[in-house]
């Protein structure tokens, strides 16, 4: 998976998990963007592998 993928698909998860059952965001801003580029760095690393 190229990194553009990757940002991608990370954004689009990260955002469905990081909000509360009434919809409102659940975790600071700067601990999304945390998650996203963790997120993002494992799908580029296991893309490499298979």
């Amino acid at each position: 998976m190229n990194r553009p993928e990757a940002l991608a698909l990370a954004q689009k998860t990260v955002a469905a998990m990081a909000v509360n059952g009434r919809g409102y965001p659940d975790q600071p801003f700067d601990a999304q963007v945390s998650a996203v580029l963790r997120v993002a760095e494992f799908l580029i690393m296991t893309g490499e592998h298979r």
